[in-house]
């Protein structure tokens, strides 16, 4: 009578850890992956610095949509007689004093100075440059790099502590898969071990004498040649095991602590070199030589009307002849939209978030004149929104 063994197929606790183990796998690369591409984006905001091109974080809006507000822009040096109308310059703005202006050149000013102009704005820059304060032209742009500067210098510390916890749990995310890992190194040693000990017994093997006087590895027991193969054998205890996964825990630590300490050391670099823009006003040349500096203002009047089944449409007015680089509709000190075109009195909102279930915002218009200069309008409007995982609509409340 014969039997027959069946073999049943792996049970679903094991499918399920196994579905596990590769969901951390996948999560632990991919967590590695955005801290790799965050050092890349660190150093090549950084490094160009050494060969003495110029990095600078750019701190407002008056090159959008070409550079925005976090940007790192590096700035090759040229001599003064290549710089090209169109290009975008860096240079020290004789507006302010220790400030950096990055505008781009538009045309050609009286006695060889350079006439500039950011994108965004709606007039010409008041001064000109002289071609000896152009420190270079824009090369390379990497974005948002500088953003947690422009938070630091803006106050904003709810977005400076998100993303210190945001980089807290990417550096977490990229461990979870180390005692996978850790046991894949351990079965690579075993294997290791166990094909070092099949060769000595091949070397070993039965039948054959020792030849030319060659240590063998056989050894005798009590007078009887027993021909048994001695081979060193490696044996993996826990004790070791653990001092491996400290180890391993330490180098883990280390490494995070140095792709920490990179993107600190990059930011420091960036931190001393801003470009901002203008906040003056027209300059009027008399024998006098006097300045008028722009003073910002709040909008006296703010109105939100719908515009369609989930935007709302919130109008100003402003008469105040000092023009902004933009007015920035806020909740708090959070910037939900903005409008940079010149004698634009509206925008329309839709709303925003990943999960909102109604919740009525009081908002503000915040007059914006570049270089933290700014001013909150006293009238507010009340806007409902409702988000579903980034699906969002908006609606006045009276």
């Amino acid at each position: 009578m014969s039997s027959i063994a069946v073999h049943g197929g792996p049970t679903p606790h094991a499918v399920l850890r196994d579905v596990v183990d590769w969901v951390r796998v996948v999560v632990g690369t991919v967590a590695r992956g955005v801290v790799a591409t965050l050092l890349g984006l660190a150093l090549w905001a950084a490094a160009p610095a050494v060969i003495g091109w110029q990095p600078t974080t750019v701190m407002t809006g008056s090159m959008e949509p070409r550079l925005t507000s976090g940007d790192v822009v590096v700035s090759r040096p040229v001599a003064s007689g290549e710089v090209r109308t169109g290009k975008i310059l860096l240079a020290d703005d004789p507006d302010q004093s220790g400030h950096l202006r990055m505008h781009r050149y538009v045309e050609d000013g009286p006695g060889g100075t350079l006439v500039t102009k950011g994108d965004a704005n709606p007039q010409q820059d008041s001064t000109p440059l002289e071609r000896s304060a152009v420190h270079g032209v824009a090369f390379l742009r990497i974005p948002f790099v500088g953003a947690p500067v422009l938070w630091l210098r803006q106050g904003e510390w709810t977005k400076v502590v998100v993303l210190a916890l945001g980089l807290t749990a990417l550096l977490a995310l990229c461990t979870v898969d180390g005692s996978l890992r850790r046991l894949t190194v351990v079965d690579d040693e075993r294997d290791d071990d166990g094909d070092g000990s099949d060769g000595g017994d091949d070397a070993h093997g039965s039948g054959g004498g020792p030849s030319d006087g060659a240590d063998t590895g056989r050894e005798a027991r009590d007078d009887a040649a027993t021909r048994l193969a001695s081979g060193a054998t490696t044996v993996v205890t826990r004790r070791s095991l653990r001092v491996h996964e400290r180890r391993v825990q330490r180098l883990r630590r280390f490494g995070g602590a140095a792709a920490v300490l990179a993107i600190a050391g990059s930011v420091g670099v960036l931190v001393p070199a801003q470009a901002v823009a203008v906040p003056w006003s027209r300059t009027t040349v008399n024998p006098g030589s006097t300045f008028t500096a722009g003073t910002a203002t709040g909008v006296p009047t703010l109105t939100c009307t719908a515009a369609s089944s989930n935007t709302v449409t919130i109008a100003w007015t402003y008469t105040d002849p000092t023009v902004p680089n933009s007015f920035d509709l806020v909740n708090g000190t959070t910037q939900l939209a903005t409008a940079t075109t010149a004698g634009q009195r509206s925008l329309v909102y839709g709303g925003a978030g990943l999960l909102d279930l109604g919740t009525t915002y009081t908002l503000n218009l915040r007059t914006n004149l570049g270089n933290g200069w700014t001013a909150t309008s006293t009238p507010t409007v009340k806007v409902k929104v409702v988000s579903v995982l980034g699906l969002a609509s908006a609606s006045c409340v009276p």
